[in-house]
């Protein structure tokens, strides 16, 4: 978080869903940081380590030209400390149960995919804006649970 604000991270390969994304979370009151891809998002992490230590929330493309979304999740915390217990969601346009099987193969071999992963939501027309909403209740649920001292 950085000025009352909560702090996305937002990886897509295509630019119209990074600008999208971008507009539908800001207007729910976030700071975004878009990423072209996993290698774009892993230079920026390892440029900016006050990013790595703000971010709050990671939203993924599951198709992209390196890695998938859900691969990205699957390693992110172990390659940065500091994304231990960061939240992240698929958001994609790929069939809903493709995603979910790739998830699945990934959560067998990664504990940081198990605890951190969100779920999926499909991109659409009004995509976008559902998933700034949810991202804002799972962003909210987690400070509940913070607040009450619940892991």
């Amino acid at each position: 978080m950085r000025d009352g604000k909560y702090v996305v991270a937002h990886v897509d390969d295509s630019l119209l869903a990074r600008e999208m994304v971008r507009e539908a979370l800001e207007a729910v009151g976030f700071e975004v940081h878009n990423a072209e891809h996993a290698q774009d998002f892993e230079q920026r992490l390892m440029a900016d380590e006050h990013l790595r230590q703000i971010v709050d929330f990671i939203v993924l493309d599951m198709e992209m030209p390196d890695l998938t979304g859900a691969q990205v999740g699957g390693v992110m915390d172990t390659v940065y400390e500091e994304l231990e217990n960061v939240p992240f969601m698929i958001y994609s346009g790929k069939d809903k149960l493709w995603v979910e099987t790739m998830a699945l193969e990934v959560a067998e071999y990664s504990r940081g995919f198990q605890r951190n992963y969100r779920g999926y939501m499909g991109k659409s027309p009004e995509g976008a804006d559902k998933l700034a909403a949810r991202v804002k209740e799972i962003l909210a649920e987690l400070e509940t649970k913070n607040e009450e001292g619940v892991e």
